[in-house]
């Protein structure tokens, strides 16, 4: 692996080829879920419920060990809110994407560092310079530009990718206060036991049974969601966060990349700059909690 990154150290190329690995399977799991949901007519519900179902019974086998090892938590408040925020987050952006082009969506969520610079301002009290806002106003500007609130051109959905990215930060914030305590693995089962268990009562509104091209897709989202999860896992694991945080933003390229080539979308003018105006806020942000920190706040992925 190394030889691929000859500038790195064998841990960070290591990472460095799990996160590219996880940015392209999370881009498989999102065009599932655009098919499924904007093509197929399935309910967000259904499918985040299914998914969850497959992925908390799925853990314990790859972890080869005892449920009771998996749930077994030091911060059982902090991962239910966790586990909550995810279904939020999920139901959001899988929602959105039946009308939302994915790019667009996966763009909005990724405004959620300036979300966490917002937080860690006014609820962690910590300090927050003039060029960290700055660039939190250039961020919020490149969503105005995507959103474009009051043009009558845009649909009403587009506010729930940001939904999303204000749960995928608060999330985030939770994640980093009992990452040293539990495993991964147990973060990850607590992150989909909400929607596994609160969308039960749903599905007796929502369920369809699906179709056989359906149930393909399915466990096409299911797997891409374990693997991706892994990668990501593996990768931040590893590798250094400062490394790996500014290179998430790849995820938003990839996207739409993929969304042309399947769905033939592509951003408009004005969407396409603002998701540059989002990039470079964001990378901005990353690097004042790297010259102020030493490390970067990681960046939330879309809630899928």
């Amino acid at each position: 692996m190394p030889q691929l990154f000859p500038g790195l150290s064998s841990d960070n190329a290591r990472a460095v080829a799990w996160l590219m690995a996880s940015s392209v399977v999370f881009v498989g799991l999102e065009l599932a879920g655009k098919q499924l949901i904007a093509e197929e007519g399935m309910s967000p519900v259904q499918l985040l419920w299914i998914r969850a179902c497959v992925t908390a019974t799925a853990i314990p086998f790859l972890m080869r060990c005892s449920p009771l090892v998996v749930v077994r938590t030091r911060h059982p408040g902090k991962q239910i809110s966790r586990s909550l925020l995810i279904a939020v987050a999920s139901l959001c952006f899988f929602s959105a994407i039946a009308v939302v082009p994915l790019a667009d969506a996966v763009a909005i969520v990724f405004v959620s560092p300036i979300f966490l610079t917002a937080i860690a301002f006014f609820f962690l009290k910590e300090t927050v310079g003039w060029r960290r806002w700055s660039a939190c106003l250039v961020g919020f500007f490149g969503v105005l530009l995507i959103v474009q609130p009051g043009l009558g051109v845009r649909h009403w959905m587009y506010l729930l990718p940001l939904v999303d990215a204000l749960a995928s930060a608060i999330y985030v914030v939770l994640t980093r206060m009992i990452g040293r305590d539990d495993s991964a693995w147990t973060s990850l089962f607590y992150s989909v036991a909400a929607s596994a268990i609160l969308f039960v009562p749903a599905m007796f509104w929502f369920w369809e049974m699906p179709t056989p091209q359906q149930w393909v897709l399915l466990g096409a989202a299911s797997v891409f969601g374990i693997v991706a999860h892994f990668c990501h896992i593996r990768a931040f694991s590893q590798g250094e966060a400062s490394l790996l945080a500014p290179l998430s933003y790849i995820h938003i390229a990839l996207t739409t990349v993929a969304a042309y080539f399947v769905f033939g979308t592509l951003p408009d003018a004005l969407a396409a700059l603002g998701m540059v105006m989002i990039v470079g806020a964001g990378l901005y942000v990353l690097h004042r909690e790297t010259v102020r920190r030493g490390r970067p706040r990681p960046v939330a992925t879309p809630g899928v």
